[in-house]
């Protein structure tokens, strides 16, 4: 049986796995940031391999709901003309700006985590309270990026419905059960990251006072 560790060891040994696991959570962020401009220079992506190397190619169709993508899959004219407009400068700028709105706050919020996390490994003075305004930052990330992502995929399905024979389309985002869970989820984790700094303001008064 082995002897239990000193209490100084285990907290140094979780202080690591912090900086570890917001090591994890800021590489996610970089990652997810760098799909923002891949969305506009490849438009989903495809790669095949086979016998004679792999190719590259993009197709846009992949970007509609699954009944609209069926749709077009059954017309070589629609394909061709969204191709056409895909490829577009102004068209794969949008493409990109729409990536930032739907992928910009969960980045942010991977990133804050990360710092959270950070904060929470590094010095043992202080480390929570350093630790609550990254936190406070998650929750409002996360707030944004519930109510961005359903925005993103009607603006992108409008931007790409112009490139169609169907034209211009309006799409309104009212998908209740894609939005308000995650929204309440992101406003109870911000209400509860205000009480705690709220506890930790009046703690710091409270000595301050005795």
């Amino acid at each position: 049986m082995r002897p239990p560790l000193d209490p100084r060891t285990r907290i140094a040994r979780k202080a690591r796995r912090c900086r570890l696991a917001g090591l994890l959570f800021l590489a996610i962020a970089a990652l997810a940031a760098a799909t923002i401009p891949l969305a506009g220079l490849w438009p989903a992506p495809r790669v095949h391999c086979g016998e004679q190397g792999c190719s590259r190619t993009s197709a846009p169709a992949e970007l509609f709901d699954t009944e609209d993508a069926a749709r077009l899959s059954r017309s070589p004219t629609d394909l061709r003309r969204l191709d056409a407009y895909v490829a577009r400068g102004s068209v794969r700028l949008a493409l990109a700006g729409i990536e930032l709105i739907d992928v910009g706050p969960f980045a942010v919020l991977m990133a804050a985590v990360g710092l959270a996390l950070r904060r929470l490994g590094g010095p043992p003075t202080d480390a929570f309270a350093r630790a609550l305004p990254w936190l406070r930052r998650a929750t409002i990330a996360a707030i944004l990026w519930a109510i961005a992502q359903p925005l993103s995929d009607a603006l992108r399905q409008m931007l790409l419905y112009r490139g169609t024979s169907w034209g211009p389309h309006w799409i309104l985002p009212l998908n209740v059960n894609a939005i308000v869970p995650p929204l309440l989820l992101a406003i109870a984790a911000y209400a509860t990251v205000g009480a705690l700094e709220s506890g930790l303001q009046a703690q710091r008064d409270l000595d301050d006072f005795v």
